[in-house]
């Protein structure tokens, strides 16, 4: 019972992740008919995020009906996918900074919106590879671990959606880190302990934003930026 338990319960979650990212991105529906209006590297970075969220969501189906076999074999895949992941959103992010002005979100400076893409896609890398180096031997780990990936990477979408559908005044990282909060809670809640891979995994997306902002506002960083985004 536990484990059918388990298995809906990430299939939920990968279903609520990617209905996260269609709402925040239907504000971009229009461009899908002029797609010439859109840079290659848009492009680019937009296939392969829907390709990543699309995936865990096979994955976690796979693991529900029982086929860890083609789950194992798909997360092959998977781990070359992560990589582009966080190569398509480098570019992306170092692109949009030496552009500025739209490209940036409302108020974020280069230097800041930098750090935040940065250290976002250094805790993305350090949850994906645990989590595969973790794949065999401690499973629990492996799922809790990629669970966190993926909600870490709903930044753009979740903004999109609060800038546009709601009057909110939070930012989308508070957002994100209440979505991270809900599932282990939920994990705790049935387990009837915190699960390790959620505490120290969950900690690092929770200090990620505060660690960004502390690092953007130093000589260094401002050097470094400026370097990287002239």
């Amino acid at each position: 019972m536990a484990n059918t338990f388990e298995r809906r319960y990430y299939v939920v979650t990968a279903i609520g992740i990617i209905l996260v990212v269609l709402a925040g991105f239907s504000i971009d529906v229009p461009l899908l008919s002029h797609l010439s209006s859109v840079s290659v590297l848009v492009r680019i970075h937009g296939l392969v995020m829907l390709t990543w969220i699309t995936l865990f969501l096979i994955q976690t189906l796979l693991v529900a009906r029982e086929r860890v076999d083609l789950h194992k074999r798909l997360g092959i895949f998977g781990a070359l996918l992560a990589l582009m992941v966080v190569i398509a959103d480098t570019a992306t992010v170092i692109t949009a900074c030496r552009l500025g002005g739209k490209h940036l979100p409302p108020g974020a400076s280069a230097p800041l919106f930098l750090a935040f893409g940065v250290f976002n896609l250094s805790t993305f890398t350090v949850l994906v590879g645990a989590a595969l180096l973790l794949r065999e031997r401690r499973s629990d780990w492996h799922k809790r671990l990629m669970l966190l990936a993926a909600i870490l990477l709903l930044d753009a979408a979740l903004a999109r959606f609060i800038g546009v559908y709601t009057s909110w005044t939070v930012d989308s990282s508070t957002v994100r880190n209440l979505i991270a909060l809900t599932c282990v809670v939920v994990d705790t809640v049935r387990n009837r302990r915190l699960h390790p891979a959620f505490a120290i995994g969950g900690l690092l997306l929770f200090v990620n934003d505060y660690v960004a902002i502390w690092v953007a506002g130093k000589p260094a960083w401002l050097h470094f930026a400026s370097w990287l985004t002239r």
